[in-house]
């Protein structure tokens, strides 16, 4: 639903009704045992690019540890919220059995934590949902056939399996909001 009735000057004072009405940052974030991996991706509706990879390194140990990750967390986060629609994709830690580890956990937490500090939406996204959003041979792993679309050329600096895993979730969220009606 818009409101034309809001004043354009002043548009950064009042919040979104609608997401094709201004740019939207997705940050699609991945975490592993030893790092959390955010993608900033741009998205105005009908193109999708891949703006920056920034894996940012971390260890479980402690709390002080963990208390950095938050930080660094918290600035990435914060480097271009100027005024734009931000949402956080975050690739969802696995359970059972063949689950992922502690630290990984403990990683997805702390980004949840900042991502609820400023504010921002989360789409949590689990890892079976993806195999549907890029389309490929039955055959085919979607961390290659990400590497395919995003990074064909093998130029793309910091791309790594993890890199992978946030772009595909930025993609998917991004599809989700922009074909969802207003």
């Amino acid at each position: 639903m818009r409101f034309l009735w809001l004043p354009r000057r002043n548009w950064l004072l009042y919040p979104r009704f609608h997401f094709g009405d201004y740019p939207c940052i997705i940050f699609g974030v991945n975490a592993t045992k030893s790092l959390v991996v955010v993608v900033e991706t741009k998205d105005a509706g009908d193109k999708f690019a891949m703006t920056a990879t920034r894996p940012i390194p971390f260890e479980a140990r402690s709390g002080d540890y963990l208390a950095v990750l938050l930080r660094r967390l918290a600035a990435t986060f914060d480097r271009d919220g100027r005024g734009v629609n931000s949402t956080i994709a975050l690739l969802k830690c696995s359970s059972g059995r063949f689950g992922s580890c502690l630290k990984a956990i403990k990683g997805e937490a702390i980004s949840e934590l900042v991502a609820f500090q400023k504010g921002l939406r989360v789409f949590k996204v689990p890892p079976q949902s993806l195999k549907r959003t890029l389309g490929w041979a039955a055959d085919q792993k979607w961390r290659d056939r990400a590497s395919e679309l995003f990074n064909p050329d093998g130029n793309r600096r910091n791309w790594s399996k993890s890199a992978a895993g946030a772009a595909v979730v930025a993609l998917k969220v991004a599809a989700e909001l922009f074909s969802s009606p207003g």
